[in-house]
């Protein structure tokens, strides 16, 4: 599953969630994939925002609770498990490097996009609601 949320000076402007079409390998894979959607968005909602005459100068963050994911578009050589997703790894790395985004890591326990993946108990599923600015569900 790909879930992300954006948001934009404080508010929730975009969310997705939608099964991956592509068969992941690893955990760290899927994270990858995922991150890559997350970033396409990112780009896209950049531009819009240098349209509607906003600065976008600084790099958008982007949180990551995946550290092997994180670990993976920093690192400068792959391994046999990795070097299939290697292309897809550039995505990435130059929005990084180009200072477009900016990844940080999140605790799970604070990711707010895992209420559009994960199977979450009552509790969970009211705190991360919260956190995305729904209080009432």
């Amino acid at each position: 599953m790909t879930g992300f949320v954006v948001f934009y000076a404080g508010g929730l402007v975009s969310w997705t969630s939608r099964r991956q079409n592509c068969v992941s390998l690893s955990t760290m894979e899927a994270e990858y994939v995922a991150l890559g959607e997350t970033c396409q968005e990112v780009l896209w909602m950049r531009r819009l925002l240098a349209d509607l005459g906003e600065n976008v100068d600084e790099a958008t963050v982007v949180y990551e609770d995946n550290q092997g994911c994180l670990s993976f578009v920093t690192s400068e050589r792959t391994s046999k498990r990795s070097k299939h997703i290697e292309t897809k790894q550039c995505f990435v790395r130059d929005l990084c490097e180009r200072r477009l985004v900016q990844l940080r890591y999140c605790p799970t326990e604070t990711m707010k996009a895992d209420i559009l993946t994960k199977p979450l108990g009552a509790v969970k599923h009211r705190e991360l609601a919260e956190l995305l600015g729904l209080g009432g569900v």
